[in-house]
């Protein structure tokens, strides 16, 4: 059949091939989003729960402790204070990161509020910490690692507890840090606010999918037609 023998040229074979590796890979980018949105689900469903769980304290929050909610007593570090590049309710500023040194000997550090963008030099003189022992409850946020620089920056890009590590002469808690909730005695004055809790988005990911297996579907159904009118053009010119 001319219309048949049409399709087993080698242009057409190239087409056929190109056609199979879209359906794969599209229904493979929708399978991708997919996991995405679970694993983004999964998240939220982490925060959830632990949010409502009662606080412990941070040395009984466990080996996984993501997301908990602890309480912890020591001394703020205000020398080894840094500032972070956040946002909040959709303004620019800094985070205000702070180490707080435990009776062990160790820290963790602490999220304990908010600046606007014009305070760029830790510690923030409008927002020092209290003197002496506080008690602070938040919930422990998975930190994000990087490489560690050479010098201690005043503002850094990401909270990373291994970079402030690196510059003092106790260790610091690492894989997480303290968002700070309550704080007793509280930070006197009215510059530096209260961190956000955040709330999980579940993002695009589910739309995303969908879209995916939307275009496969479109050369699933589009491509046959593609070959039976093809097909038929053949027959019509013999």
């Amino acid at each position: 059949m001319p219309g048949v023998r049409r399709l087993l040229t080698p242009k057409w074979i190239a087409g056929h091939l190109l056609a199979v590796a879209g359906v794969v890979a599209f229904v493979s980018f929708g399978f991708w989003q997919l996991d995405r949105h679970a694993q983004k689900r999964d998240i939220r469903d982490a925060v959830e729960a632990a949010a409502e769980m009662a606080p412990v304290p941070l040395a009984e929050a466990g080996e996984d402790p993501a997301y908990r909610v602890v309480w912890a007593e020591g001394v703020y570090d205000p020398s080894a204070e840094v500032l972070v590049l956040r946002s909040r309710q959709g303004s620019p500023g800094h985070a205000v990161v702070t180490p707080l040194v435990m009776d062990d000997g160790t820290a963790v550090l602490v999220y304990r509020g908010w600046v606007t963008l014009d305070e760029d030099t830790p510690p923030v003189e409008a927002a020092l910490p209290p003197e002496g022992r506080v008690r602070v409850t938040g919930q422990l946020w998975p930190d994000a690692p990087g490489d560690v620089p050479d010098a201690l920056p005043d503002v850094m890009k990401r909270i990373d507890p291994a970079v402030v590590s690196a510059f003092t002469d106790y260790p610091i808690r690492e894989g997480a840090y303290l968002l700070l909730f309550d704080q007793a005695p509280p930070t006197g004055g009215d510059a530096l606010l209260l961190p956000d809790r955040p709330e999980p988005s579940l993002g695009p990911h589910l739309s995303y999918a969908g879209q995916w297996f939307l275009f496969a579907a479109v050369v699933l159904v589009g491509y046959p037609i593609l070959l039976r009118r093809t097909v038929q053009g053949a027959k019509r010119e013999d």
